[in-house]
């Protein structure tokens, strides 16, 4: 599969410098690329190693020229990556059918077009969308419902009643549906289960990251909303509503009953306690615990969460710390002298 610059140019709305006739065979990063191959510069960092990059072309933004090359010169170049990507690593059609090795309960109803893997089970009466795939070795619980367009990867787990939106994609080994961590501590030292008789409702267009788990609720619902991302290894727990377009990154935590607006952000180990609200566009930064609401807007960090801004005035002062403690000493030290000195001539007086 080989397309000349100009026709990606064309595919993405960009525009060519340089030769336009170029045959461009694949994409590769910068230090991988040969002359048939193009490559990217989406972040200014790498501007400088563009410059010895052997592709024979490079996708950039605006302003981006790193010298006497071919250039595809776009508005939004992760954007367009994504589009070019798709064109050269297309996704391949769904195989259509049932395995002969697959398990189906009684009453399953199934849509055109489903594909249906190797040693995967599937429940009574579960419902399966138009185009929907399920992977080796998944486990579909009774009564859940999958729509259209949607495919588990191998190895995925849905517990029973729960529903799936259309076009997700469910990656290998995640847990939907698992009992909420809920406990009531008796007085003799043991702790007694409380049933969770909950589900979990993920909305449309959602992704969920290998062996990343979200409980069900222990009464009423967990639910997803639609467009969010969660990346994987991250836990969402029995009752928590995220809503729609959130990102969540790897080993995130969100502690029961939590509530998130809209287009919230949680980067990489950063978690909230439970009971909480946080309202829309807000960023929590990496590695930072939030322990009360946020407000629309906000963005923390930290361990409690606090402004990012105070955050990071507080982490320059701590680098200075050896320092002020030196000086410390020192004036501590000259305090000693002056009233030692002070004390010998009230004494001879």
């Amino acid at each position: 599969m080989r397309f000349r610059l100009s026709d990606l140019a064309l595919r993405v709305g960009g525009q060519v410098r340089g030769d336009a006739d170029r045959w461009i065979e694949g994409i590769q990063t910068l230090d991988r690329a040969g002359p048939n191959e193009l490559s990217f510069v989406t972040n200014p960092r790498y501007r400088r190693r563009a410059l010895t990059s052997a592709a024979g072309a490079l996708l950039v933004g605006p302003g981006h020229e790193p010298g006497d090359r071919d250039l595809l010169t776009v508005t939004e170049p992760q954007s367009a990556l994504a589009e070019l990507l798709e064109l050269f690593h297309p996704v391949a059609p769904i195989r259509a059918g049932i395995s002969k090795d697959a398990r189906l309960g009684e009453a399953v109803r199934l849509g055109v077009d489903v594909a249906v893997e190797a040693f995967a089970f599937i429940g009574d009466r579960v419902v399966l969308g138009d185009r929907v795939q399920i992977g080796p070795g998944c486990v579909i619980g009774d009564d859940c419902r999958i729509g259209d367009d949607t495919m588990l990867r191998p190895r995925v787990v849905l517990y029973p009643e729960t529903e799936i939106g259309a076009r997700c994609l469910l990656h290998s080994g995640a847990v939907i549906g698992a009992d909420g961590f809920g406990f009531v501590p008796r007085s003799e030292g043991s702790h007694r289960k409380i049933p969770q008789v909950g589900k979990v409702v993920i909305e449309d267009d959602v992704e969920i990251g290998a062996n990343a788990a979200v409980d069900r609720a222990a009464i009423g619902e967990t639910r997803i909303g639609k467009g969010t991302k969660i990346d994987d290894l991250v836990m969402v727990a029995h009752g928590v509503t995220i809503g729609p377009g959130c990102l969540l990154a790897a080993q995130v935590g969100v502690a029961g009953s939590t509530r998130l607006g809209a287009r919230v952000t949680f980067a990489g180990q950063s978690g909230a306690s439970g009971h909480l609200e946080i309202g829309d566009g807000v960023v929590v930064a990496a590695k930072t615990a939030v322990f009360k609401d946020l407000p629309a807007g906000a963005f923390v960090a930290g361990v409690p969460a606090i402004d990012h801004r105070r955050w990071k005035r507080g982490q320059a002062a701590l680098g200075k710390l050896p320092e002020l403690r030196g000086r410390l000493r020192d004036l501590e030290q000259r305090l000693y002298e002056i009233e030692r000195r002070i004390g010998e001539q009230g004494a001879r007086r």
